[in-house]
C-alpha cells in the first residue's frame, strides 16, 4: 500500500504545476504512472478483502459484489459531483481535481489500512485461523 501511495504522490503532484506551456505532453506519462499506482492500490486493497474472507467460500461471492458496488457508486457518483460543480468553464480547478484527489484518497486509505492492521488485526487471525 504505501509503495502505490509513492507511486500515486510522485505522479500527481507534478500536475498542479503544468500550465500552457512546452510540457504540456508531460500530462500523458504521468497519469500512466499515477494509473501504475491506482492499479497497485487495487490489487492491494482486494488481497486484503480476500484475506478478511479466509476460508470462507460460502459468503465470499458477496462480500466481492458488495465491495464491486460500492466501489463503483462511490468513484463514480463522487466523480460527478467534482467535475460537475467545480470544473465547469475553469480548466485550473480540473487540474487542482486531478492532483490532490488522488494523494487526499491514498493518503485516506493508507490511514485507514493501518488502522485496521494496528486494532483489527489480531481479530483477522482469530477469524481466518492464522496464528
Amino acid at each position: 500500500m504505501l509503495v502505490s501511495i509513492v507511486v500515486i504522490v510522485i505522479s500527481s503532484f507534478p500536475l498542479l504545476f503544468l500550465s500552457d506551456n512546452e510540457y504540456n505532453w508531460l500530462v500523458y506519462p504521468l497519469s500512466a504512472i499515477q494509473g501504475v499506482g491506482m492499479a497497485i492500490m487495487l490489487n492491494t486493497a482486494t488481497s486484503l478483502i480476500s484475506d478478511v474472507i479466509g476460508n470462507d467460500s460460502e459468503n465470499s461471492a458477496f462480500v466481492y459484489g458488495c465491495y464491486s458496488l460500492f466501489d463503483k457508486f462511490a468513484n463514480g457518483i463522487l466523480l460527478f459531483w467534482i467535475i460537475a460543480a467545480y470544473s465547469e468553464n475553469n480548466p485550473e480547478a480540473l487540474k487542482i481535481i486531478m492532483a490532490i484527489v488522488p494523494i487526499i484518497c491514498s493518503i485516506i486509505s493508507f490511514a485507514l489500512t493501518w488502522t485496521g492492521n494496528k486494532f483489527f488485526s489480531h481479530k483477522l487471525a482469530k477469524i481466518t485461523g492464522i496464528q
